[in-house]
């Protein structure tokens, strides 16, 4: 949630120039560093419960995006297609029901 967060206020706030973009990821990168630690550390225990690495990488890949639409909507401010959404989010949930198998 962090790292989508981060990225859907870099898209609001930061202007699309070297410098300003550069000099955000260096004042996130305490957060950045974070967010990866707590990733890893939920992929390892997830993994150990589910014994499924495909799934618990496509179920983060899921909830990544969602985040990233809902942060879109509510911080961006952008309109999304919701049919588009709701069909993309339906293949990505197809996918992991096909790997839980």
């Amino acid at each position: 949630m962090a790292l989508s967060f981060m990225l859907s206020w870099q898209v609001k706030h930061v202007p699309a120039e070297f410098y300003p973009v550069v000099r955000y990821n260096v004042l996130m990168l305490p957060l950045i560093l974070a967010a990866n630690i707590a990733l890893a550390t939920a992929f390892i225990r997830a993994n150990d419960v589910v014994k499924n690495l495909p799934l618990v990488a496509a179920v983060q890949s899921f909830t990544y995006y969602f985040f990233i639409v809902v942060f879109t909507i509510f911080l961006v401010g952008e309109k999304l297609s919701v049919g588009r959404a709701v069909v993309g989010f339906s293949l990505m949930a197809a996918g992991i029901w096909i790997l839980k198998k």
